[in-house]
């Protein structure tokens, strides 16, 4: 039977069921690709009028994959297994989202790249280099904390406090006394 293939409007030929699914597999024609044929209602995407046929079983039952290898920490010296590592330090991730977001961009994004490399270092069993990120993950959240967060709040205290001075110099002078 031969069916008729259009792609974006566009007409691309009448083919014959196999030379359609030869196409469909070298990729020349894509599932999306519509087909309609003598019979049919309506145009179809070609994924649903040529389904792949169902994978016959085989008849041997498929190996097994062996479990993948978990990395094991590295061989202290001599070939002994070295201690376990210590707890993993904190990567205060949160802290730099929330520094980047309320108080300085550029300091709060150095933050947050450290504070990102503490985990991948930490699963490599580099905790020292774990610990030296959390670090500057801190380091730089303080730094984004005080250079961004401390004129915020003192343009708050000025401007408020100049309110609160305006409402008493206002009461005051209108001869209001408590």
């Amino acid at each position: 039977m031969d069916y008729h293939i259009a792609r974006n409007n566009q007409k691309l030929g009448v083919f014959p069921e196999a030379e359609i699914r030869t196409r469909l597999q070298s990729g020349e024609l894509l599932p999306s690709d519509l087909v309609w044929c003598e019979g049919m209602p309506a145009w179809k995407p070609a994924a649903e009028v040529f389904q792949p046929a169902a994978p016959v079983p085989p008849a041997v039952p498929p190996v097994i994959a062996p479990a993948p290898e978990i990395p094991q920490q590295a061989a202290a010296p001599g070939g002994r297994p070295s201690a376990p590592l210590p707890p993993k330090p904190d990567n205060y991730l949160v802290w730099s989202i929330l520094a980047t977001i309320l108080c300085c961009i550029p300091f709060g994004i150095v933050s947050i790249v450290y504070a990102t490399q503490v985990d991948s270092k930490y699963a490599m069993g580099d905790y020292a280099g774990a610990q030296a990120s959390a670090g500057q993950a801190k380091v730089w959240f303080w730094v984004a904390v005080l250079l961004g967060g401390l004129p915020l709040l003192g343009a708050a205290l000025f401007f408020g406090g100049s309110m609160l001075l305006g409402l008493f110099g206002g009461l005051a002078g209108s001869g209001f006394h408590p």
